[in-house]
């Protein structure tokens, strides 16, 4: 890999940047654990549509769907494509639904309706997906970092989590929120130049001409339809369970606002996510189709951008990576605290507790994601593998639940399909039939999420109306 020097007071000073909001926001704005989770309710448009979008553009996707468009090409835009796709369906018909239940985790709401037991499995198959984002996402910036510093990925990844973890511990998703905003022009500005130079430095778009696969830059790319198809319905049913995301809209000031900042959060993701496809593809017509794909993202910054654009990019991994961590380790320690502590150890702390609670777990969830990715280096895998395990068990039971009002009249079949679409993806995850094993995904004969969402979506609607289907048994029942 090419010489590079980074500019120091770049990294430096954001980073300096990053640890000042938290401070702010921890001293000005955090007073109980609402505050932490949903920064108390009272963000306008703008700032959640900037976190919306920060939450999905991140160092994963930078790297990630760069390496996966430098094997399937430019298809691997429907790798991102799709959730934001999803977001934007969200504004009009989800997140004002659920903002009217004054729930902060989506665990709330299935015991809102179901009771407790809902509330623990859902929380379990949440988590699952949760974790894996995490890891993925400090595996990208523990992958830059060891290349910048040329330290080993366990010291790097300990470096990037007690970075991250400062600020969170501080300011919650008031410092997250504020961030994310910032963030978001970083990575915007650094992705779209990289581009751009890449392009100027390879002669213009001749260069794509120099890949000889034909199926390289067409619809559908080197994986075909089914791949795409299986890209398209994991991202759609992965946001529908999404609480990071969902917790932006539980963080906005009024419905309107929640509407607005992810109809234009959806919108600018959407646009943005064609960046990584290029980049990727870039990376391969420059380097050759050998380059392994978590080297193309640096490859082509330490080789087209160099000097400050590069620092510049560099910065730009360090906010995209920081604003989608931050994000899912606030969430996650949100869940310890409110699912678990605050609902079934102690309903009697008091907010100073439930808040030091919160930020001990927000240490405990970095320190368990950084081992997850150091057992499992495979980024935009591990997104997927928890996943599809939330994606055909919670997503659509969420969906269903705020969508048809009868399906909150259905607690076994609510149960029996999270249940059962979740074993079928776990064990389909352990003996289906793996195509390849990839640096940067699994390629799978038939992906795991084509089995398990429409099991679980065929017993969700066989199994509601059977169960609600005589007026009399849905009597006393919510």
């Amino acid at each position: 890999m090419e010489e590079f020097q980074p500019s120091w007071w770049l990294i430096v000073t954001y980073l300096l940047l990053m640890f000042g909001i938290g401070i702010w926001a921890a001293r000005t704005r955090v007073g109980r654990m609402e505050d932490m989770a949903v920064a108390g309710r009272s963000s306008g448009p703008w700032l959640i549509a900037f976190s919306v979008a920060a939450t999905w553009i991140n160092g994963t996707t930078l790297i990630g769907i760069s390496g996966v468009a430098k094997d399937f090409g430019l298809s691997a835009y429907w790798t991102g494509g799709s959730f934001v796709l999803a977001t934007i369906w969200m504004s009009y018909y989800v997140v004002p639904r659920l903002r009217a239940t004054r729930i902060i985790t989506v665990p709330q709401l299935f015991e809102r309706f179901y009771g407790p037991r809902h509330r623990l499995v859902s929380l379990s198959l949440i988590i699952l997906r949760d974790l894996g984002a995490t890891a993925g996402v400090m595996g990208s910036l523990a992958v830059v970092t060891s290349s910048i510093l040329q330290i080993s990925l366990l010291q790097s990844l300990a470096l990037v989590g007690a970075l991250t973890l400062v600020y969170v511990f501080l300011g919650g998703m008031w410092a997250i929120l504020v961030t994310d905003a910032i963030q978001f022009f970083i990575v915007s500005i650094g992705s779209v130049a990289l581009v751009v130079f890449g392009f100027l430095g390879a002669g213009g778009f001749s260069v794509l001409r120099s890949i000889e696969d034909p199926d390289f830059l067409g619809s559908f790319g080197t994986g075909g339809p089914s791949q795409v198809i299986a890209w398209v319905v994991i991202g759609i049913s992965i946001t529908f369970g999404y609480q990071s995301v969902i917790q932006r809209g539980l963080a906005a000031s009024s419905t309107a606002a929640a509407h607005k900042g992810f109809l234009y959060g959806g919108i600018i993701s959407t646009i943005w996510y064609m960046v990584p496809p290029l980049i990727g593809v870039l990376g391969r017509a420059l380097y050759g189709a050998d380059i392994s794909g978590d080297d193309v993202f640096l490859r082509m910054t330490f080789g087209v951008a160099g000097g400050q654009l590069g620092s510049i990019i560099i910065v730009g991994i360090l906010a995209a990576s920081m604003s989608t961590l931050d994000s899912t380790i606030n969430t996650i320690a949100s869940n310890f605290t409110i699912d678990i502590y605050n609902r079934f150890l102690n309903p009697n702390a008091s907010p100073r507790a439930q808040l030091w609670l919160y930020r001990l777990n927000v240490i405990l969830v970095g320190a368990l994601a950084a081992a997850i990715y150091y057992v499992f280096p495979l980024m935009i895998e591990l997104f997927w593998l928890g996943g599809r395990i939330m994606g055909a068990s919670v997503a659509p039971v969420v969906a269903a639940m705020v969508l048809f009002p009868r399906v909150r009249r259905a607690p076994r079949t609510v149960l029996t399909s999270m249940l059962t679409g979740a074993s079928v993806i776990i064990l389909y995850q352990i003996l289906g039939s793996v195509q390849e094993v990839g640096t940067i995904v699994v390629v799978w004969t038939v992906d795991p999420i084509l089995i398990g969402v429409p099991i679980t979506v065929s017993l969700l609607a066989l199994g509601t109306w059977w169960e609600t289907r005589n007026p009399r048994s849905l009597r006393g029942r919510n």
